[in-house]
């Protein structure tokens, strides 16, 4: 059935998928009016939630469905729903998911590979994941080398004319093989940015994106912006703002490919995200508007409770590891 889904429905399938346990009313109503428009939609975001193996999205999904107007046909499941609580429900499914598709990474040779077909062209369209606490090196189709941090996804698009990659979450480096026939382009909600020969690396965080050169250049594109060029040794953010370049010492750096938290001005928000990575509990600021606050220093991603109790110091904020998340925070003098 997959096969005769466009890259673009898999695309969509793949966002409503991602989201469907934090859909609001008004969400859920625009999710109900896309299943309705065609059999493909159905077809492809039912695809993706078997991929996440969480039973308990279909649930979610047959909510969208019922409350869209007029009524589509039912969506069904081989396997028994079941509905978890709600407050555990997205940081499982995130878990099962990078742990059901770093499992099918390892059982086969290639990742999941799905034909995305077009009027004007084929592209193979493939999905990478980590699990939690695990990099994943690996060979990309074209011959370029791809390492993902733990904990994220990138889904790519090859075809004889582009090479297009999405970086779902996480982050993920690239030494790129030049081919000046077809461009090699990752693109996260923020930005795209399209290699021109070079190694970078992209890092998802609390609503912006990170590029960071460490060889060559790579073109920058912000919606609304003029596009901007950052060379090797240099490293911009895709967000909100305008871009800003900055400088950084390459031989120096200790990133989250040497599993280190590490620099200046380091936002807290951020500092969770890359964390949570390592972290077998979701972990969640007591104060969620302290997620700007910076501070600076290197900690082990790879020890997130140590690290964690380190940066809550700074902050005068305990870390509370009772229960099933950890939880940095409220401030000691509040």
């Amino acid at each position: 059935m997959t096969d005769s889904l466009t890259q673009a429905q898999l695309e969509q399938a793949a966002d409503w998928a991602d989201r469907l346990d934090a859909l609001s009313p008004d969400e859920r109503g625009e999710l109900g009016r896309w299943l309705h428009a065609s059999p493909d939609h159905r077809a492809a975001l039912a695809h993706m939630v078997r991929l996440l193996g969480d039973p308990a999205l279909f649930a979610v999904v047959e909510q969208a469905r019922r409350e869209a107007v007029p009524p589509l046909p039912a969506m069904t499941e081989s396997r028994p729903a079941r509905r978890w609580p709600a407050w555990t429900a997205r940081p499982v499914r995130r878990r099962v998911a990078v742990g059901i598709a770093a499992a099918l990474a390892a059982a086969v040779a290639t990742p999941l590979i799905w034909r995305a077909t077009a009027p004007e062209e084929t592209a193979t369209v493939r999905l990478y994941a980590s699990a939690i606490g695990q990099q994943r090196q690996m060979a990309l189709p074209d011959g370029s080398d791809m390492t993902l941090d733990a904990a994220s996804r990138v889904t790519i698009a090859f075809s004889d004319e582009a090479r297009d990659l999405t970086l779902r979450s996480g982050a993920a480096r690239f030494e790129v093989r030049h081919d000046s026939d077809r461009p090699f382009a990752v693109s996260t909600p923020e930005g795209r940015m399209v290699a021109l020969g070079t190694n970078f690396s992209v890092d998802r965080g609390a609503g912006h994106s990170e590029l960071r050169v460490f060889r060559g250049r790579v073109r920058l594109t912000v919606p609304g912006q003029p596009s901007v060029i950052v060379t090797a040794g240099h490293w911009a953010e895709a967000g909100a703002g305008p871009v800003i370049v900055h400088d950084f010492d390459v031989g120096g750096y200790h990133g989250w490919q040497d599993r280190w938290l590490s620099g200046d001005r380091i936002r807290l928000g951020d500092a969770i995200a890359r964390l949570g990575r390592y972290s077998d509990r979701p972990i969640r600021l007591a104060d969620p508007a302290l997620a700007d606050e910076t501070f600076n220093g290197r900690f082990r991603l790879d020890r997130p409770v140590e690290s964690l109790t380190l940066i809550g110091e700074l902050f005068d904020m305990p870390l509370d590891r009772r229960g099933h998340v950890l939880r940095l925070g409220p401030k000691r003098h509040d």
